[in-house]
């Protein structure tokens, strides 16, 4: 069967017609059931005729805070399927993390996990008129399954009400109307609103430096050259069976996985999260054969004990970042298969990864055709073969990357100056073309996949009254990738509870941002400006006089 797509580049027009022409092929593999591409447009016809008798038109911004299961796929392509805007939420986020990204976007409708609706209760979110509750019940053999897996027990899921009607009684979700996930698949499907090329699909939000996170807008012909970079750089097979374990409010596991394999006609294995000790059972079961990583999933696995049968796997290839260079090649030589490292953005998408052929450590491969890559001194001029600079790039091809930054024009044109998007990272072009990541010249951090803003865990930490000033950054962690350390100034007659310290801490940010590390200073060093000199703080790593949030036992729940 033909399975290629030669559509308008629209993701509703492509999951149409991947239901008409692929009405019961097997689109998705999950823990709670398999979907077809024809019961997959259903459901998000469904959801669609919901958001509509809710009020919402196409342009309405509908937030997403789920598990990655089939209802997040049927939450995501219902409201495009409706012409909304879908703003996927990190479903870590709590407080003023949580709040920022909603009211910033102006979303209407959030569509969440019901035993998260509690964190919203103290939130003012004025724009916020409807929320609906996806239930946990029908996830608890999955959780039951993955908790198994992981060593992680099941999460408790509390009871949600009847819905409510407009102006209805107050709940956890405040005086907004609470409606439940299934009376919206009870309704008939509707059509989809016709969509462009040109038209925003998502906003998907990134760590801010300087500045709150900020909203990076998708169109759905910048989401389908995202795709296309995957299908050009990794070489797709309509055989191939994708595997996605990483969250769909990233672009790895929304675009380079779901999306591409949906482009593909092919099988993904959704998974809610990565399990360590039945990550290559899961593989061999499901036939899989490539799948995405990021850098302490490659330690975490070389770290299992080798077995004879490692390399006895149909996984042929893997692509992502940060993998422990040491590491490469004999973890490629253990499991039998490829390693494809990355570079990419929120805001650009992949922007280079070596073709199977054309391999080169330790560089990420020449840049996609779509994309112009160069690299620039301080003042914006291009630095030849081989010398640090900052990474730049714009597009080879109209909306091959992203729309701007959501209700940011300011932003925006300074991130596009002089013509280049500059993407705050640092980095060489050899003579052959071929891009190398060196370092992150952004103020963020990247822990276990999640890029953290530092800004925001210095507004949280600020919070509370004991702080003075603060400065967060990263400091190299045991699994390859950074943890999160804060220096601070308390009051000048104040004592530190470190225990207390970093407990009050927990409800404040998602368990990800939260510091593993505080050191407490007389006074942060900083510029003649007044800048805090966090490169001098990095520098000097974890201290003698470092508090370690794990060593003293407060540990986050899972909720």
């Amino acid at each position: 069967m033909d399975t290629r797509y030669d559509g308008e580049w629209v993701i509703t027009a492509l999951l149409e017609d991947r239901a008409r022409r692929l009405t019961d092929r097997t689109g998705v593999r999950s823990l709670d059931g398999d979907l077809s591409y024809g019961e997959l447009a259903d459901r998000a016809a469904r959801i669609a005729s919901g958001l509509r008798e809710l009020g919402v038109q196409p342009g309405d911004r509908v937030a997403t805070m789920l598990e990655s299961t089939i209802d997040y796929l049927a939450a995501w392509h219902g409201t495009i399927w409706a012409g909304a805007i879908d703003v996927p939420v990190n479903t870590e986020l709590r407080g003023g993390f949580l709040a920022h990204i909603l009211r910033d976007s102006g979303a209407r409708v959030l569509i969440v996990q019901d035993r998260w609706i509690g964190r919203l209760a103290e939130l003012e979110l004025p724009e916020l008129e409807h929320v609906i509750a996806v239930p946990d019940a029908a996830s608890a053999a999955r959780a039951a399954t993955v908790g198994e897996a992981t060593g992680q027990p099941p999460a408790a899921s509390p009871a949600v009400g009847t819905r409510s009607a407009p102006g209805g009684e107050t709940s956890a979700a405040g005086t907004r109307p609470l409606h439940r996930w299934s009376d919206l698949l009870g309704l008939d499907p509707g059509a989809r609103v016709a969509r462009t090329p040109e038209d925003l699909i998502y906003i998907l939000y990134t760590s801010g430096t300087t500045g709150p996170s900020k909203g990076v807008c998708y169109t759905n012909r910048s989401a389908s050259w995202l795709v296309q970079a995957c299908r050009e750089t990794l070489e797709l097979r309509p055989g191939d069976v994708g595997y996605s374990m990483f969250p769909l409010f990233h672009t790895m596991g929304r675009s380079a996985l779901v999306t591409a394999s949906l482009w593909m006609g092919s099988p993904v294995v959704l998974r809610p999260r990565f399990s360590v000790s039945g990550f290559w059972r899961d593989i061999r079961e499901q036939g899989v054969t490539w799948f995405g990583y990021f850098g302490a999933v490659i330690l975490f696995l070389w770290r299992e004990p080798e077995q004879a049968d490692d390399a006895e796997n149909p996984a042929r290839l893997a692509f992502g970042a940060s993998a422990p260079a040491e590491l490469i090649e004999p973890w490629e030589r253990r499991f039998g298969l490829r390693l494809h490292e990355t570079y990419g953005s929120t805001e650009l998408g992949t922007v280079a990864c070596p073709k199977a052929n054309a391999i080169k450590r330790p560089t990420m491969g020449r840049p996609v055709s779509h994309i112009e890559v160069e690299i620039h001194d301080e003042r914006d001029e291009p630095v030849p073969p081989g010398a640090l600079g900052e990474i730049v790039a714009r597009p080879r091809r109209a909306g091959a990357i992203f729309a701007g930054y959501w209700n940011r024009p300011a932003e925006t044109v300074e991130a596009w100056r002089n013509l280049w998007f500059h993407s705050g990272d640092a980095g060489t072009l050899d003579e052959d073309g071929c891009l190398t990541f060196r370092d992150r010249k952004k103020d963020s951090i990247r822990r276990r996949g999640e890029n953290i803003s530092s800004f925001e865990v210095e507004r949280a930490v600020r919070s509370l009254e004991l702080v003075v000033e603060c400065a967060a950054y990263p400091v190299p962690s045991e699994h390859g990738d950074d943890e999160v350390m804060v220096a601070i100034v308390i009051e000048p007659d104040g004592t530190l509870d470190a225990s207390a310290f970093c407990a009050e801490l927990i409800p404040l940010m998602p368990r990800f941002a939260i510091p593993r590390y505080v050191r407490v200073l007389a006074e942060l060093p900083k510029t003649p400006s007044q800048r805090v000199r966090k490169h001098e703080l990095r520098a000097e790593g974890v201290t003698a006089d470092t508090f370690d949030r794990e060593a003293l036992g407060v540990m986050p729940a899972r909720d």
